[in-house]
């Protein structure tokens, strides 16, 4: 028996942009302690646990909504979208790169190479994450 819950079209994306959410933030959060030990970084009132939680988390449940649109609308929906996913990730890789964050220009390089890393893990579970959950519910469910 179907479950009209679960075979709906929007619950699968939701839910992978969830469980790829939570991941790229545990990631993000992971790689933010890692660089501002290392490098010790001084600045880092704008990017802290906070942001990196809701902007991580809002950026992919938006990619999830974006993908069902695109998947419900569109033959080739997933691909379409993975494409377009693409395009943002680098258009926000090259953003990161030219951020002016601070007159010295190593706490600016250092900034932009936080800044990267982060953008390069949300775009990754952007693009290929979410797809992936979607193809694969087993991962999130039980029933399917």
């Amino acid at each position: 028996m179907k479950n009209p819950y679960i075979d709906g079209h929007i619950y699968k994306p939701l839910m992978a942009g969830l469980i790829a959410g939570y991941a790229a933030t545990i990631i993000n959060l992971f790689y933010d302690l890692a660089f501002t030990e290392y490098t010790k970084f001084p600045l880092h009132e704008i990017i802290n646990v906070s942001s990196i939680i809701f902007a991580t988390l809002i950026l992919l449940f938006v990619a999830s909504v974006v993908y069902s649109f695109f998947d419900r609308y569109f033959k080739n929906g997933a691909v379409i979208y993975t494409v377009l996913s693409s395009l943002f990730s680098l258009f926000c890789i090259y953003g990161a790169m030219h951020v002016q964050r601070s007159p010295d220009p190593v706490v600016t390089n250092q900034f932009h190479y936080l800044l990267l890393g982060m953008s390069i893990i949300t775009g990754v579970f952007a693009t290929i994450g979410i797809p992936y959950l979607v193809k694969h519910p087993g991962v999130y469910t039980e029933s399917i």
